[in-house]
Formats: structure tokens, sequence, C-alpha cells
């Protein structure tokens, strides 16, 4: 039987499309290829395949529900322990913990397995979760949010590389978009929730609830997720990049505690914050100079990165994931502090970011499915994320509830398409051997960058509102009340009526400067995106494999 009876109209179209691409004219190893797309096409629609895809995905659902909570809740809780001025702690100690075990969750789980790696992710998630809810302090409750972390990274790196070994690119697009409407849909009703739970029964109910859901997922990827088993190799221990990873999480905590306490607890001029910046540009040049010449298997592969399209798609990751969570937390912040609603008001404000998350994600999925192309998706990315930023950086205080919440669709959408096509691109761009290291590179620059996006975002909302204070609040008590408004944001309710409005104005104020960071951001993301090359999407799992680097 001839090769080309066996070849069906649209195959021999989908096989001219890969060949325009490529330049390259067809030939019988392509006609091969295309059988076996249309095998595996057939394996891959099962029942099985969506028992495993949403077994993996109960994880990354409370994971996204958790993030919202914290977001609606953060003032709160860091007011509660007379600590606002620390608030990003809160947040950058979870994230600091992530971006460290990220990189390393593709290596570990080539030595160790899948399914042992996302078990061990989900339990520590859990446990951490809730010790953060019988916390006593604010810096216990830091440590436990970065056990937490060392979880948290993995439930969505893991869920990635998983989707990589088994769904071939064509699919894997849709599937990223479906797994992301899951992480919407989390992050989404967790606003709410929380808000709910913390006027009903107090924030430390909204971590411990975590707990036993968590169960859930682990008992899910228990008996649903069977993959090959994985011989453990112990000596593959040794090649894991222990010191670019030490001094990677050094120079990072270093340099977000300089950022942090400077101009809010100290003076930049402080030896302390000198000495602090200056060490941990030191250490994270040491962590460079460790990745590139001295680590086995660094925890950032260096000549990954030199593929244009993946350190394109990092890049991108990186601005984008600085942008968008400091979005989530100081829209946030302005809904409490600035226009004085509950928790669970401005949960339910944020609720359109999320939404656009999703249907960016799966429209961006879809259309990849369809086309086979995701350059053009990338490129109305960046128009909807930098123009719905620079919408957001204009609200005042005045503009309505409505608005805010639904100017926070197109920031969303555009991101949302951005989170699937710098993925699956960078997917495309590699070979299949090098997908487990690069995805887990690819999510840890985007962790490092929400880690690294708010502590600066909270280092420019801390000393631009300081700085307004004390230009606005004078005369007799103003010492007091302007320590009172930093360590505790329900204190601006007691403000003095002839002052409350002066101090509310300095926390618009700051909530502006931040803004326009997280539009400059936008922007950044927008322009290394253009970078990416465009690649072939294989219709077939194997066929990646023959990818070659760039």
């Amino acid at each position: 039987m001839s090769s080309e009876s066996n070849i069906t109209e649209l195959e021999i179209e989908e096989v001219s499309e890969t060949d325009n691409l490529l330049d390259n004219n067809l030939d019988p190893a392509k006609l091969e290829d295309a059988e076996a797309d249309e095998a595996e096409e057939e394996i891959l629609s099962t029942g099985a395949l969506l028992t495993i895809f949403f077994s993996l995905q109960v994880g990354v659902f409370l994971a996204a529900v958790d993030g919202t909570i914290v977001a609606t809740l953060t003032s709160r809780i860091a007011s509660e322990f007379n600590a606002f001025r620390s608030v990003s702690w809160i947040v950058t100690g979870y994230l600091i913990s992530q971006a460290t075990f990220q990189p390393l969750y593709g290596k570990l789980s080539d030595i160790f397995g899948r399914k042992p790696i996302l078990l061990f992710c989900n339990i520590s998630f859990g446990v951490g979760s809730v010790l953060c809810g019988v916390a006593p302090n604010l810096w216990c409750l830091v440590a436990a949010r970065v056990f937490a972390g060392c979880g948290g990274g993995g439930l969505f790196t893991m869920s990635a590389i998983v989707l990589s070994d088994i769904v071939p690119l064509r699919q894997r697009g849709l599937l990223q978009g479906i797994g992301n409407i899951v992480y919407g849909s989390g992050a989404a009703i967790g606003g709410v929730v929380g808000g709910l739970m913390q006027e009903a029964f107090g924030w430390r109910w909204t971590f411990v609830m975590q707990g036993p859901i968590i169960v859930l997922s682990v008992c899910a990827i228990l008996f649903n997720l069977d993959l090959p088993k994985t011989e453990v190799d112990k000596r593959l221990l040794k090649r894991i990049d222990y010191a670019g990873s030490s001094t990677m999480i050094i120079g990072l905590c270093l340099f977000l505690f300089g950022v942090s306490a400077g101009g809010t607890y100290f003076p930049w001029t402080s030896p302390l914050i000198v000495c602090t910046l200056v060490s941990s540009v030191l250490i994270l040049i040491a962590f460079a100079y460790i990745e590139i010449y001295v680590a086995l298997e660094p925890v950032i592969d260096i000549s990954v990165i030199k593929n244009r399209t993946v350190c394109a798609s990092a890049l991108t990751g990186f601005n984008l994931s600085m942008g968008y969570f400091t979005n989530i937390f100081y829209v946030s912040m302005y809904m409490l502090t600035v226009r004085g609603v509950s928790a669970t008001d401005s949960g339910t404000t944020l609720i359109p970011q999320f939404l656009g998350t999703a249907s960016g994600s799966f429209c961006a999925g879809l259309y990849m499915t369809r086309t086979g192309r995701y350059y053009p998706a990338s490129v109305l990315a960046a128009c909807c994320l930098f123009f719905g930023m620079c919408f957001i950086a204009s609200v005042g205080y005045d503009t309505p509830r409505l608005i805010v919440s639904a100017l926070l669709f197109m920031p969303g959408f555009g991101a949302g398409i951005y989170y699937t096509t710098t993925l699956v691109g960078m997917i495309a761009a590699i070979p299949f051997e090098q997908q487990a290291v690069c995805t887990s590179v690819v999510y840890g620059f985007r962790t490092i960058g929400s880690t690294v996006g708010v502590a600066i975002a909270n280092a420019i909302f801390q000393n631009v509102l300081i700085l307004r204070l004390e230009e606005n609040i004078t005369g007799p008590g103003a010492e007091d009340i302007i320590r009172k408004v930093q360590d505790n944001v329900e204190e601006i309710a007691l403000v003095p009526d002839e002052l409350k409005q002066a101090v509310i104005d300095c926390f618009l104020a700051a909530f502006h400067a931040v803004m326009y960071n997280t539009t400059f951001l936008s922007f950044c993301a927008g322009v290394a995106s253009l970078f990416m090359k465009e690649h072939v999407l294989h219709k077939s799992v194997q066929k990646n494999a023959h990818v070659a680097m760039e």
C-alpha cells in the first residue's frame, strides 16, 4: 500500500503547512509522521487523558484560590500584627520559596519520577497552609508561607511537565487554556471566599481549610495518575545545583530586605541598607558565575536561555509576572485603603482580571490548536496588557467600583494569552528531552519576577506614602497619625475628619506610583515577546523530539 493513499486531504494540507514553515519538501518521513499523528490523536482523545488532566488541576485550583485569598487579606493580616510596612513579606516569603524550588522540579522529577515529586508538592503546600492559620506572629506566618511555597510552585510546574510528557503541542495549547480557566476560576472565587470567611470566622480559617482540601488532590493523583516508574539513581543527586540554589536564595532575600526596609524602617543611606543591597548584587553575580562556569546541571541552564525564543519567553514571563501580581495586590490595597470597602468587596473587584486571564488563555489555546501559530496572539496580548494597565493607572478616588473592576479584564486577557503562548512557544523551540528543565526555568523566571515585582512595588508604595504623609499631615499629633496608618490600615477610619481625606489622598498617590511602574513593566513584556520566533506546533509528541536548537 502506498503512503500517499493512506493520507487524507486534511493531512496533506497540514503536512504542506509544516513544509512551508520549515522550508522543507514533502518526503516519506513526513508522511510517516502524519500517520503517527492520526494514531496518537486517537489515543489522546480518550477519557483517561481528561481524568489525568483534571487530577493535576485540583492542586492548581487550590493554589489559585490561596493566591487571591492572600492578595485580598494581606493588608488586614499585616495590620492585625501592626506590621503593615512589612506587608510584602507575607507575599514574597512564599514567592522566594517558589522561585527557588521551581527550577529544581524538572531535575528532581527526572531523578525520582513525576508522581512522587507531585505528591510532595501537594503535601508541602497543604501543611504550610495549615501552619499559616496557627501562626502567632507575622514572622512565623512568613516562615509558614515559605514552607507552603516549597510545594506551591511545584503544583504549577509539575502539572505543566506531566502534560508536556503525554500531550502533543496542538492539543497542549487547548489544554493549557482549559487549565488556565481552572486557575482563573480558583483565583476569581478566592478573594470572595477569603473575604466572606474573614468576616465570618477570621482570616486564620482561610488557611486552615486548605489542609483538608489538598487531601483531595493527593487522592486524585494517587489513584488516577499512572506514569511509568522511574529507576531512582541517587548518584544523580550530586548533580543538583546546590550552590546555585543557595546563592539565589541568599541574594534574593538580601535584595528583598533592602528594598523593603529602605526608606521605611531605615534611611536609604543607612549602612545596613547599603551593605545589604551591595551584598545582594555581589551574591547574585556569584550565582551567575556558578551557573555559567561551575554547576554541572545549573538551576538556570544558560545554554537554553541563549535560545532566542526561550530567552524571549522567559523575559516576557519575568516582566509580565512583575506587573500582574503587583496589580492584584495593590488594586486590592487601593480598594481597602482608598475606597474603604470590605474584604469581600475587594475580592469581588478582582474577579474580572482572573476571568480575563482564563478567557485569554483559552482563546489563545483554541487559536493555536486550529492554526498551529502563536506569534499573532502574542502581539494582541502586548496591546491588551499595555493599554489595560494604562487604564488602571488612571483610576481615582471617585471612579465607580464597577468601572475599576471592569477595567481589570483587559490586562487580565492579555496576561492570559501570554501565559499560554510563551510556554507553548518555548516548548516548540527545544528538543523533547529538554522540555522538563526548560519548563521549570520559564516558570522560575515568572516566579522570580513576581517576587521582585511585589517587593519593588512595596518599596515604591511605602516610600511615596511616607513622603506624602510627611508633606500633608502636619500639626499636633501628626507623627502619631503617620505612624499608626503606616502600621495598620484600619487606623485610617480613626483619623480625625479634617485630616482623613488628606491621608486617603496620600494612599492614592502611592497607588498611582505603583501602577505607573506596572504600566512600564507591561511595555517591557510586550517588547520582549516580539523576539519570539514562530515554530511549528506539531500534532505528535514524538515530533518535538526532533526539534533542533536555533
